[in-house]
């Protein structure tokens, strides 16, 4: 499997845990120049960015890892197109990270 069908994956076993969590996907693969959004949902008032990492194994570190600074950055960028561009300019947002470290789900509110 390469990283694409990796990040596929994941990305779908994540949207599926968070309608199990009664939130509503919004957006999958949100794409603008600034960057991606994987998954844009909502749950009561607020909208929820959620960058997806999947890994099969630690060896290279936990998936949570990979979410630096500048991916941080790139998309709060992108919600921030979002956001003008679906005119939520009073909506609070929030930014999460679904970790799946090979079977394991971790969903971590506020990640940044």
């Amino acid at each position: 499997m390469n990283n694409k069908e990796k990040g596929n994956k994941g990305e779908k076993l994540a949207a599926r845990y968070l309608k199990l969590k009664l939130y509503k996907i919004l957006e999958t693969n949100y794409r603008k120049k600034t960057g991606e959004i994987d998954i844009i949902a909502k749950k009561g008032d607020q909208t929820v960015f959620v960058e997806v990492k999947y890994r099969s194994s630690d060896a290279m570190g936990l998936p949570r890892e990979a979410v630096n600074l500048f991916k941080q950055r790139q998309i709060k960028r992108t919600a921030m197109l979002y956001i003008m561009e679906k005119h939520i300019e009073d909506t609070p947002i929030r930014f999460d990270v679904i970790e799946i470290l090979g079977k394991d789900i971790e969903h971590i509110k506020n990640a940044f």
